[in-house]
């Protein structure tokens, strides 16, 4: 992918990649049809510069996601932050399928053939990303 001007070093744009795909979790924030904030640790796939997660179709989360598909999605390491705020929205078979060996790779868990719940894949396009305490902060926070 081409890197957009906010994205000016390169060295940190790679580092924040790499630990977006060995991260084991992320938290979510979603916001319930009342208002209320929802926050929970999910895991994920960073694949193509979206975030990916399966959940149950019955999840307070995926609920949430119905009524509003603003998220805000955070890395634990509050000394080396990431936050990213984003868009979900359902993903398509096509993503279905490639994403499904992603998560099988990282986690050894194929959420198409796991028949205890009815599982459905996010798709997260990010929309801004900041970082801090990665010794860049001299550029500034806003990666995108």
């Amino acid at each position: 992918m081409r890197p957009s001007p906010l994205r000016r070093n390169l060295d940190r744009w790679r580092a924040i990649e790499a630990r977006l795909g060995r991260e084991a979790t992320i938290w979510l924030a979603t916001v319930r049809h009342d208002g209320r904030p929802h926050l929970v640790p999910v895991w994920f796939v960073w694949h193509n510069e979206k975030i990916y997660l399966a959940t149950s179709s019955y999840s307070q989360k995926y609920t949430n996601l119905r009524y509003n598909q603003n998220v805000t999605l955070s890395l634990a390491d509050p000394y080396n932050v990431v936050l990213l705020e984003g868009e979900a929205h359902a993903a398509n078979q096509r993503t279905i399928a490639e994403v499904a060996e992603h998560f099988v790779h990282k986690y050894e868990w194929d959420f198409q053939a796991d028949a205890s719940d009815d599982w459905r894949l996010v798709e997260i396009t990010p929309h801004k990303i900041l970082a801090w305490g990665d010794g860049y902060e001299d550029e500034g926070i806003r990666i995108l």
